[in-house]
C-alpha cells in the first residue's frame, strides 16, 4: 500500500488579452511525502530486483495546467522523488485533452 501526504499551491493567471476567452493558466508547486508499506522486488533468474531506499520518498514537482478554450485543455509537469541509499528518480508528463 501507498500513502501519500502533501502541499499543493498555485495561481490562477489570467491577462487583460484574454479577456472574453475561456483561457485559464495554473503553475503550480507541491511537496509530498510517499509512504510504501514495503519494498516491492521482482526475481529473475534466482536473482532478487528491487527499489531500494524506496520506503520514505520526498517527491517536489512543478508545472502548469491550462484551459485554452472550452474545448482544450493542456499540462505539463516535471518531479523528482528522493529516498535513502541513494534513491531517485525524475520524472516528466505532458498531456492534452480534447472534448467535443
Amino acid at each position: 500500500m501507498q500513502t501519500r501526504l502533501g502541499v499543493k499551491t498555485y495561481l490562477n493567471s489570467h491577462h487583460q488579452r484574454d479577456d472574453g476567452k475561456q483561457r485559464e493558466f495554473q503553475p503550480y508547486i507541491e511537496a509530498n511525502w510517499i509512504n510504501n508499506s514495503k519494498v516491492y522486488a521482482v526475481k529473475m533468474n534466482g536473482q532478487t530486483v528491487g527499489r531500494e531506499g524506496a520506503r520514505n520518498l520526498g517527491e517536489v514537482r512543478t508545472g502548469v495546467e491550462a484551459k485554452v478554450n472550452n474545448n482544450l485543455s493542456l499540462w505539463g509537469n516535471v518531479g523528482v522523488q528522493l529516498g535513502d541509499k541513494g534513491y531517485s528518480d525524475t520524472q516528466g508528463m505532458l498531456g492534452v485533452k480534447y472534448s467535443w
